[in-house]
């Protein structure tokens, strides 16, 4: 019988990396398609991790917003998962989490997988309010219109653990309000890595305190298959070397 350690869901992906800063210290980083199968990885983080009274922060790198609030019977689902059994939590994200792909962040927060969450977003939507979990616990949600912005409100603030959440059509350009569409452009694969450099103001905070990483490739709002692979191999060249999936990936600026 397989070790629950080492189930994944279909279609998703994982790399064992040295820690970005302690080499001693091992953390994963998870490719999913949809993004919403983000929400067993980091369960099983939060899993591994039971020790630590507050689960990591969550920053989220996403043009749509994807904090969608579980109604009633969602919640119900959620407080009768068994979360450690990762063949329901595989099944529940594909089954149960919404095919919008916008719930799943405030669904692991209402399990405490995540603590406070700081999403940088492309779409216009209004920000929800801070959120309060199944055990009453309010967790912290903030918006904002880019990185540099995002950078300067957490810098001075408390956070032990991060966990980097990247979808990938963060890194285009849609006058559509959905995003994705006819008139989509990516964007220039120098500001994409200045965004990611791993020496700039951003990562520079993130990479001491990451617990984890997930990647959201989402071809349909990236333009495409190919445009998400471009944009892929972007993000990991930008920050891995050896890349990802090579059974022997490590961090950039690690390798000189």
């Amino acid at each position: 019988m397989e070790s629950s350690e080492y189930i994944r869901p279909p279609g998703t992906y994982y790399d064992i990396v040295a820690h970005p800063v302690d080499r001693k210290q091992a953390i994963e980083v998870a490719i999913v398609q949809d993004h919403r199968f983000a929400f067993f990885y980091w369960l099983k983080w939060r899993n591994k991790q039971h020790d630590r009274p507050n689960p990591p922060t969550l920053i989220s790198m996403d043009w749509h917003q994807d904090l969608a609030q579980p109604c009633d019977l969602e919640c119900e689902w959620l407080g009768a998962l068994d979360t450690a059994d990762y063949k329901a939590v595989s099944y529940f994200c594909w089954d149960r989490l919404h095919v919008l792909n916008d719930g799943h962040i405030l669904a692991a927060a209402y399990l405490n997988l995540i603590g406070d969450i700081h999403v940088v977003q492309k779409q216009r939507d209004e920000c929800p309010e801070d959120f309060v979990d199944i055990e009453g616990r309010k967790h912290v949600v903030r918006c904002y219109e880019s990185v540099e912005q995002l950078t300067e409100a957490v810098s001075g603030q408390e956070h032990d653990s991060v966990i980097l959440d990247i979808d990938l059509d963060y890194f285009t350009e849609s006058p559509d309000p959905c995003g994705g569409g006819d008139k989509l452009q990516l964007v220039e694969q120098a500001e994409i890595q200045a965004c990611l450099d791993p020496k700039g103001s951003f990562m520079s905070w993130v990479l001491p305190r990451m617990a984890g990483m997930t990647i959201a490739t989402e071809p349909e709002f990236c333009g495409g298959l190919m445009n998400s692979n471009y944009l892929f191999n972007v993000v990991c060249g930008t920050l891995f070397d050896p890349p990802l999936l090579s059974h022997k990936a490590g961090w950039r600026h690690q390798s000189k």
